[in-house]
């Protein structure tokens, strides 16, 4: 099979960047083209390190991946962010995934949420009811509460999985068409990422899609959130999180299409404890930082998802399992 890559960028990611491109200049199996799908009204880099392309299309996390790719004729598409560094292989252990396995997508697993540490896992638990599960069938697992459970042992080889994140993920590109990702634009509303790669993949799940996570791929992220820490302290980021969150529920879960009364009823029984929990949790994290606005800032995010599920354009959209 051949390959091509997608990039999305704002062009501002500097020497991560540059680093990425250097990676795959010096990839085993080359791709056919390097497309960097760069956001409009943003200059590009004043360094060139192969013969990347450069396509400017409207700005967005979900914009920006939500393409045709009427520019790449390949078989595959190995869609990255911009602060990714592939090892030599990385790319050929993608690929020979997708077209051993028969996988529609294989994500490397660049975040390995089974190495964190013991507190971050613990933190990760109670904030977010993201907890390891003990089988060893899947990668990843989306549950009725909206939050995902990972392997706490996997072996270095490729997994199924119902969900993983996105910043390199080797995608057939008919099967990635197919599941119509240009549906979720809706997301970038948000005004900053979250949720959207984990959504994309679950879709192709949901839609009878075959998706795989490749552990030990030797695909490291460079960046890891550092950018944005400040802003993830902020009321303004719990507002964004208290939102997305009902919103990419009820899109992907409670109400995706495939859903029946019982079904719906089972989300709704699940997803109100979480959301119970962390409004304690919130609250008491007001009190301690002296400060209504983060008790706020998340009750005003839940009112706007309701506000907006609710509304014309997002039950306009095609349903979440299209197929």
């Amino acid at each position: 099979m051949t390959y091509s890559i997608a990039i999305r960028t704002l062009g501002t990611a500097g020497e991560k960047f540059r680093q990425e491109l250097l990676s795959i200049a010096a990839q085993t199996v080359p791709p056919d083209r390097v497309v960097v799908y760069i956001a409009e009204g943003y200059p590009r880099p004043d360094f060139s390190v192969g013969k990347e392309e450069y396509v400017w299309v409207k700005k967005g996390m979900v914009a920006q991946r939500a393409l045709r790719y009427d520019e790449i004729e390949s078989d595959c598409v190995l869609m990255l962010d911009d602060d990714v560094r592939l090892a030599p292989d990385g790319a050929a252990k993608l690929l020979e995934a997708v077209e051993e396995q028969g996988f529609d997508c294989v994500a490397a697993d660049v975040f390995e949420n089974h190495k964190m540490p013991f507190s971050t896992k613990l933190k990760a638990a109670l904030v977010n009811w993201v907890f390891p599960h003990f089988g060893n069938k899947w990668a990843f697992k989306m549950h009725r509460t909206g939050s995902f459970s990972y392997n706490w042992r996997p072996e270095p080889r490729c997994y199924p999985s119902q969900t993983c994140g996105g910043p390199a993920m080797m995608w057939r590109k008919d099967s990635f068409l197919k599941i119509h990702y240009e549906d979720e634009l809706w997301m970038d509303s948000f005004g900053f990422a979250y949720g959207d790669d984990a959504l994309l993949s679950y879709k192709l799940h949901v839609n009878g899609g075959k998706l795989g996570v490749l552990y030990e791929s030797g695909v490291k992220n460079l960046d890891a959130g550092s950018s944005s820490s400040g802003f993830k302290k902020s009321p303004e980021w719990i507002h964004i999180v208290a939102k997305a969150n009902v919103m990419l529920w009820w899109r992907g879960v409670y109400h995706n299409g495939s859903d029946t009364n019982w079904t719906r009823l089972l989300s709704i029984l699940a997803f109100c404890p979480k959301v119970l929990w962390q409004c304690v949790g919130i609250f008491l994290y007001s009190l301690l930082r002296l400060s209504p606005r983060f008790a706020h800032s998340y009750l005003s995010g839940l009112l706007g998802a309701i506000s907006s599920v609710r509304s014309a354009a997002f039950r306009s959209l095609s349903p979440f399992a299209c197929q």
